[in-house]
């Protein structure tokens, strides 16, 4: 209810929200006043007073729609990025789906060092049921030549993988990108400063610039999972602004048919102020 409270007040002192809103009303107005000016007729004053019950029927309808947005689509110079709703898991075989994992790339879902109920539990229970399963993936991670290795041999007191990667990089397993994404304490908690969380995005932009062959991109709305970021309390309405500003700084281009799609969790739509998302798009560099 409070992140509704918010939105809905977000809207209203929305300037943009006003001038494009406000268009069509003044447009009637005009008209309106231009031909009682020629004409002279007994209802002028019904006539004007229907006209502001209409505008305002007009802008209390735009606003529900506005409000109620679920989804929006964004020219970011030229590339197509799509914000939306959905299960990465039930998207097409044919585009990439992003999971964040930790620095590690930890796979021991025991909900102490993963946790089942997250979307990096869910892949790797899904993906890599067995323990044989879970050793070839390690393997093939741990072998795998484009990841940037940034620490070997690293002591961690709670168990968990031994190798520390740079954040953002990416590993690609099939038709899902497994990202690098968040630090690890010693408590094996996950956090991010600001700082970190911005060039993880940059080069994690580069990545998949490298690696997405022209196809779709679908990521979920990364860094929301992570409870401590350190030296900033962002909202995920800023989360994802960073998400598509870190795009467009990074001067990666999808061309079409290729786009990216970002999926909100349904828990999370009340947060999300897509009308304001497209101010986005005009935000020059």
């Amino acid at each position: 209810m409070k992140n509704n409270i918010t939105k809905l007040k977000a809207l209203v002192f929305d300037k943009t929200f006003w001038q494009n809103t406000w268009i069509v009303p003044s447009v009637l107005f005009a008209i309106t006043t231009t031909f009682l000016s020629f004409i002279e007729i007994e209802w002028k004053d019904k006539l004007l007073y229907g006209l502001i019950i209409v505008s305002l029927l007009y802008i209390l309808i735009s606003l529900n729609r506005v409000y109620k947005l679920h989804s929006i689509s964004l020219n970011i110079d030229g590339s197509e990025f799509e914000v939306t709703s959905g299960d990465i898991f039930q998207q097409d075989s044919e585009c990439y789906k992003v999971i964040a994992f930790n620095e590690f790339f930890d796979t021991l879902v025991d909900d102490n060092l993963i946790s089942e109920s997250s979307l990096n539990g869910q892949y790797i229970l899904k993906k890599y049921p067995s323990n044989n399963d879970i050793n070839e993936l390690n393997r093939r991670i741990s072998n795998d030549p484009r990841l940037d290795k940034k620490e070997l041999d690293v002591y961690r007191k709670l168990g968990g993988n031994t190798t520390r990667y740079e954040l953002g990089s990416i590993f690609k397993d099939k038709d899902y990108f497994l990202v690098a994404f968040s630090k690890f304490n010693e408590k094996n908690e996950a956090n991010l400063k600001l700082t970190e969380y911005a060039a993880c995005l940059l080069k994690f932009w580069g990545e998949v610039n490298t690696l997405y062959n022209r196809k779709t991109v679908v990521l979920p709305l990364l860094g929301s999972g992570i409870t401590r970021h350190k030296d900033f309390n962002a909202s995920n309405q800023q989360l994802l602004e960073i998400l598509i500003w870190t795009f467009k700084i990074s001067k990666v281009k999808f061309r079409e048919p290729s786009k990216v799609k970002i999926l909100i969790h349904e828990r999370q739509l009340g947060e999300i102020n897509f009308y304001k998302l497209k101010e986005m798009e005009k935000i020059g560099i």
